[in-house]
């Protein structure tokens, strides 16, 4: 018999607050019609956090405790009323827009993009923008911003995102409403692409690294610049000593920025490097190498690196001879597609605790010939899917025959609330026509395993 609680927010939140991880519950939200089932994972009480494993592959959803108004403990029994939605399991394999590329900007190019949904519209900065869009131009100013109400009609930003160094590029940028504690609610990191060797780095205090640098921001728009008194004001990233992300030599000589940052709100701010998933920040980065016979071109891959605020990083598995560890190994035969190139831009899903899914940039001989997908038990050991690349610049696609790289993949299990294609998975990705002198453009696709009401 499945348990119930109704009462005054206070209460709802010391029974959450009581609920052991794997235990099965019901949520439904205040001022919405809309519920969410699945295993309780974990609640912090401090920033009102309560994170659940939602059942059927819809991946893992956070939630203020104070937006609860009733829980439901126990099995699930069948619901009247409309048909639910299910989300399926997360296929490798996208259909592409049929319309596609679907954003072209007014000048200069689109690609390396970060998009990010939200349902209450950005805490209704822009009222009609339930998504944002940050992408590099390949011209001044480095990146801009776009929005959308459906995540398929884009309009540019009247307003130039500022505060970031001029050779800003390769960015990640994270949303929290509840401003990650330090009262910002964006964040993002970089590539200076002034630099892509660690050893050409200038000498810079306290362990900072020139290659990736980070800024706040409380509209996404307007970062706080390198002048600015504050901690969080644009500045590059530091590395721990003991587990530093780059060393010259190593196959970790040299980056093209952040591939990926995950936030885990609910961890406390311990550093626990063994452990990466109990850290607060997780970062998937661009390591870059001079390379061995046979090889006559630098290679690329992907390692790990863990925060407690975003700013001080350790690499994963840091060896003082090799380096740190390699997640995502390029190819090892000259019979493999990615074999120099398994790199940014790149995107992880963590769809359960155990489940990840990862979608990366990568080719033979160059690192914009197609994406891969792989998939991992942890998020640190790596299987490729064996059909990849499952999107190529040889699919015979005219606006993506020369380009075809950069995804980047939202899971929202509520279908994104109806704000565009009623499904549980987009993916965004980057493509150019012909040769290098033209613009790129961003395409959009829907997944190939999508359900339909069940």
């Amino acid at each position: 018999m499945a348990n119930h609680l109704n009462r005054s927010n206070s209460c709802i939140c010391r029974f959450i607050r009581s609920l052991k991880p794997g235990e099965l519950i019901t949520i439904f939200f205040r001022d919405s019609s809309a519920s969410s089932y699945g295993a309780f994972i974990s609640y912090n009480a401090k920033n009102d956090v309560v994170t659940i494993g939602v059942l059927n592959g819809g991946g893992i959803q956070r939630f203020r405790c104070q937006d609860v108004s009733f829980v439901q403990l126990g099995e699930q029994p069948p619901q009247p009323g409309p048909t639910p939605f299910t989300c399926g399991a997360l296929s490798c394999l996208w259909v592409e827009d049929p319309n596609d590329p679907i954003y072209i900007p007014p000048a200069n190019s689109a690609y390396y993009e970060t998009v990010r949904y939200d349902a209450s519209a950005f805490n209704g900065t822009d009222p009609s923008a339930f998504y944002k869009m940050w992408y590099d131009t390949g011209s001044s100013p480095s990146i801009a911003l776009a929005t959308s109400p459906d995540g398929k009609n884009w309009v540019p930003s009247n307003d130039t995102v500022r505060g970031l160094i001029s050779t800003a590029r390769h960015s990640r940028i994270l949303y929290d409403p509840n401003g990650f504690g330090i009262g910002y609610q964006y964040r993002i990191w970089y590539w200076n692409s002034n630099f892509r060797e660690y050893s050409s780095c200038p000498a810079l205090p306290n362990n900072q690294v020139c290659l990736i640098r980070t800024a706040v921001s409380n509209d996404g728009i307007t970062w706080l610049d390198e002048s600015n008194i504050s901690p969080y004001k644009d500045q590059p990233i530091k590395q721990d000593s003991e587990n530093p992300l780059f060393l010259t030599g190593s196959a970790a000589n040299g980056s093209f920025g952040p591939a990926d940052i995950l936030y885990y709100p609910e961890n406390p701010p311990v550093l626990d490097v063994a452990n990466p998933f109990n850290n607060r920040y997780v970062m998937y980065y661009s390591i870059r190498a001079t390379p061995s016979p046979p090889l006559s071109t630098a290679f690329e891959q992907i390692a790990l690196a863990v925060s407690t605020d975003g700013i001080t990083w350790s690499s994963y598995g840091f060896n003082p001879i090799t380096g740190p560890q390699i997640i995502l190994p390029r190819g090892a035969t000259d019979a493999d597609w990615d074999l120099r190139y398994a790199s940014v831009g790149m995107v992880v899903v963590q769809l359960g605790p155990n489940n990840f899914k990862m979608w990366y940039s990568g080719g033979h001989d160059r690192s914009q010939e197609g994406i891969g997908c792989a998939s991992s038990t942890d998020g640190i050991h790596w299987t490729k899917y064996a059909g990849n690349p499952v999107l190529s610049f040889r699919d015979n696609v005219a606006w993506r025959n020369w380009r075809t790289y950069n995804p980047w993949v939202l899971v929202n299990p509520e279908r994104f609330n109806g704000h565009g294609d009623p499904v549980c998975s987009k993916l965004w990705f980057s493509g150019q026509q012909g040769n290098d002198n033209n613009p790129l453009r961003i395409g959009y696709a829907l997944n190939a395993n999508e359900d339909s009401p069940v």
